[in-house]
């Protein structure tokens, strides 16, 4: 394992991700800030290690970052509604869970048929897994839906595994994190509501 210039940028993406983390766990509207700044980062990275699916997922994260910061700020809401308050965590409601479900198929295929028909990659399936799982996640913290974290409990051990075998152990550490903490943070959000 060669020490470069991508490895100290892995390294410096994933102590931000570990603030990311405290703040989300937190429920703390500052966690957008750093959601803009670390998929542009690994945007570089997953470029470089061919990891096509996540490195179009990071992309898809700058703009949820912008949109979750400006809904959970109060800053976008419905016409009608006057009040200047945060958006509260609640449950997905059916309506919701159905189109997560399309949404997630619909993504997953989208993405494997691009990876096979237009790029090398190596991990296809998995990589259009995790980049469907992570769209929907995005898409659920950003309305601040509790049950968001399951989509990172199952997105995070699959990247653990994708990491490592692409040679990112600093990534692959901090989704272990991630999933941990994914777990905890759905006890401390259900306990928040």
């Amino acid at each position: 394992m060669e020490f470069d210039f991508a490895r100290i940028v892995e390294i410096a993406v994933t102590a931000m991700g570990l603030l990311y983390l405290w703040w989300e766990f937190h429920a703390n509207a500052r966690m957008w800030i750093l959601g803009i700044i670390m998929p542009a980062i690994d945007i570089y990275l997953y470029w470089n290690k061919g990891v096509y699916g996540n490195m179009l997922m990071s992309t898809y994260y700058l703009l949820v970052a912008l949109y979750g910061l400006l809904i959970w700020k109060g800053l976008l809401k419905k016409r009608n509604d006057k009040t200047k308050r945060d958006l509260p965590i609640t449950n997905i409601t059916p309506r919701y869970a159905a189109i997560f479900l399309v949404a997630l198929c619909l993504v997953w295929t989208a993405t494997y048929w691009w990876l096979v028909t237009y790029t090398n990659s190596t991990v296809p399936v998995l990589d259009a897994a995790t980049n469907a799982l992570s769209i929907v996640g995005m898409w659920a913290l950003a309305r601040k839906f509790l049950q968001q974290w399951m989509f990172w409990i199952i997105y995070d051990l699959l990247t653990v595994w994708l990491d490592w075998t692409k040679d990112l152990p600093f990534k692959s550490g901090i989704h272990l994190v991630y999933a941990t903490v994914a777990v905890l943070g759905y006890i401390k959000w259900r306990r928040m509501m």
